[in-house]
């Protein structure tokens, strides 16, 4: 006589708080059917899944409760408050929520509008590679729903169209686009991954105004290409073998980052990049693709010529990646012309290009505490240009040394220098004859240059690729 008023009552009761029905069952249940039994001893009955289970998602049916006999009040109590909370909080199966969710959310469900909305997302943020990658890594391992609710079930029995079902539809759709539209772009025309690893628009575009924008405020395009410089110019297929622009330098426990001659590179030049490098490597560019990649922006807006970059580079894992010794693969500015080709010829460059490089000097200076040489090559330092070949011919230097020791030649008149290594350029025919010509023809000499820098920046690479 109980049961069904009982029931529905405690369904009630269950809707204005579903935490007070067990302990209302338990008071009742001593009431009217004498059992005293304490609240305690029931939870502790073998089989009973308790609301907390229910919460989460369980979806065990009423009946298999356990324990309480639907003869009981206590029983009748326990299964009206598991229905109601088995009907409220358990996911429905679409066609049996869509009106339920519509009125929660204020539209039309349905899978026509899902497929429609996922097609609207992957179209606006070209981002179908990225929703592919979550699905792919959700697959054979604990769905993201079951991670939700620590659940151990698999994702089929939790009921409905669950989140993985979504990831699942998601990548279809994203696959289906994909299929409709071309071949996929390279990665620097659409940054879908980046971007939502980063939280921002991480793009070719980007990178350039980036790169463009630190070399402007902070003027230091000239060291930039230093440090692209050094990164390449250790390449050698002489006595001394290997090396390659792969970013060894960021590592100053000893190799490439310890060397005298990159004084000022890994801590000032990696400092000032430190902002693009945090944001786009690696999700857009490597590090050894980046010193590279800087450094032709840095010559273009700083005048010279717009050089083409290729991708590819791989990104030294540590120090032990380095080659065993700036000697004999880096130059020295205290030593003439059979130095220049000891160290160059190796690379596979001839007396033009050995010229052509040395043209670099054209920005930027040298600094006491990081060379032991002390000034500017140029009257305008930040101006890339062929004014190192035309003051080399036109100006008088007088020999001196520097407070650290180091001999070199300075201008009177406009304090510039000249390294002996700059000098000795005028010292042999061969030499000499490529410096008149750049200084006579800056066109001349931008076009012997780049083609020279672009061999430099790629001695020791493979699989170089024309985008990011």
């Amino acid at each position: 006589p109980f049961r069904a008023p009982l029931s529905t009552s405690f369904g009630a009761m269950v809707k204005r708080s579903s935490s007070s029905v067990m302990v209302a069952a338990v008071v009742l249940s001593g009431a009217c059917a004498g059992v005293g039994q304490t609240f305690s001893s029931l939870v502790a009955r073998p089989g009973v899944q308790t609301n907390a289970q229910v919460r989460v998602g369980a979806q065990r049916p009423a009946a298999q409760m356990g324990g309480m006999g639907a003869s009981s009040v206590l029983g009748a109590a326990a299964l009206a408050a598991a229905t109601w909370n088995a009907r409220r909080r358990a996911p429905k199966p679409p066609h049996q929520r869509g009106c339920i969710a519509m009125a929660a959310r204020g539209g039309d469900l349905s899978f026509e509008t899902l497929v429609s909305d996922l097609e609207t997302v992957m179209k606006a943020k070209n981002c179908g590679a990225l929703i592919i990658r979550l699905a792919w890594h959700d697959a054979g391992v604990q769905t993201n729903a079951q991670v939700r609710v620590g659940a151990q079930r698999p994702a089929a029995q939790m009921g409905g169209m669950g989140a993985s079902s979504v990831l699942g539809a998601a990548a279809l759709a994203a696959v289906t686009l994909n299929a409709r539209r071309r071949a996929p772009k390279p990665l620097h025309q659409r940054g879908c991954v980046a971007m939502a690893a980063r939280g921002g628009d991480l793009s070719f575009e980007t990178l350039v105004s980036d790169l463009e924008t630190v070399m402007k405020t902070k003027n230091c395009g000239a060291l930039i290409i230093r440090l692209a410089w050094h990164d390449a110019g250790v390449f050698s297929n002489g006595a001394l073998k290997g090396g390659c622009p792969n970013a060894a330098m960021r590592f100053t426990d000893g190799g490439e980052g310890s060397f005298g001659a990159n004084a000022g590179l890994p801590d000032v030049a990696l400092g000032l990049l430190k902002p693009i490098t945090d944001k786009y490597v690696p999700a857009l560019i490597s590090n050894a693709d980046l010193w590279q990649f800087a450094a032709n922006v840095a010559i273009r807006v700083m005048g010279g010529p717009s050089i083409k970059t290729r991708f590819g580079r791989k990104d030294a894992a540590s120090s032990a990646e380095s080659v065993e010794s700036q000697e004999g693969r880096l130059p020295d500015g205290d030593k003439g012309i059979d130095h220049l080709r000891d160290i160059f010829y190796p690379k596979g460059f001839d007396d033009k290009a050995i010229v052509a490089l040395s043209g670099a000097h054209t920005v930027g200076g040298c600094k006491l505490e990081r060379s032991g040489f002390e000034g500017y090559w140029t009257e305008e330092p930040l101006k890339f240009d062929n004014a190192y070949f035309k003051d080399m011919l036109s100006k008088e230097y007088a020999s001196e040394t520097t407070a650290k020791g180091c001999p070199q030649h300075r201008n009177a008149a406009t304090g510039t220098i000249m390294l002996i290594s700059d000098l000795a350029l005028l010292s042999d025919p061969a030499f000499k004859g490529h410096v008149e010509r750049y200084a006579a023809d800056q066109s001349a000499y931008f076009a012997d240059f780049s083609e020279a820098w672009v061999k430099l920046q790629e001695n020791g690479c493979s699989d170089l690729r024309d985008s990011l």
